[in-house]
């Protein structure tokens, strides 16, 4: 039996420091819709999932049509994937650990899966961008903060606890 996924989509979500990117993509990568909200304004982690739920609702409930959303996709700084958890991040107003995979779960009725901002975005270069093709590679990305995600012989490093390869809280 083959699966069609034709019509299946996803929700996107980058957390930077002071804005939170978001879009609603097909299977090919291919962006169907986007926009952002400021992640800098919410004092915790509750009231930004309500604001983003806010304006994800109604692109989900236009798109229905389109296809199925199947899941959401999160990056965000600190992000640690086999938790689904934000830990520590120094660069939002959230203190501690923060369940953000669950929470967000939990308000939208949808699967939702967490990692490291930089790690996301160098998936997201080798299956879509300039590193389409490429097994190795080391993405640096700056923002509010800096990161890094490492794509050895095609396979992320996330390391036994999920930070392996982040170069961002390095002292020089």
């Amino acid at each position: 039996m083959m699966i069609d996924i034709s019509n299946e989509l996803a929700i996107g979500i980058d957390i930077g420091g002071t804005n939170t990117k978001y879009g609603l993509v097909n299977h090919r990568g291919e962006i169907l819709e986007k926009g952002d909200i400021r992640t800098d304004v919410h004092e915790d982690p509750e009231a930004f999932i309500d604001a983003l739920y806010d304006v994800l609702e109604p692109i989900i409930t236009q798109h229905r049509s389109d296809g199925t959303v199947k899941g959401i996709g999160i990056g965000a700084p600190n992000g640690n994937y086999y938790t689904g958890t934000i830990d520590y991040a120094p660069n939002l107003a959230w203190k501690g650990i923060v369940p953000l995979a669950k929470l967000v779960t939990q308000k939208f009725g949808l699967p939702a899966a967490l990692t490291n901002d930089a790690n996301a975005a160098a998936i997201g270069e080798m299956n879509y961008g300039a590193a389409r093709g490429m097994r190795d590679l080391i993405m640096i990305t700056l923002g509010t903060g800096v990161g890094s995600g490492i794509d050895a012989n095609g396979q992320l490093i996330l390391g036994h606890d999920g930070f392996a390869g982040e170069l961002g809280h390095t002292v020089i």
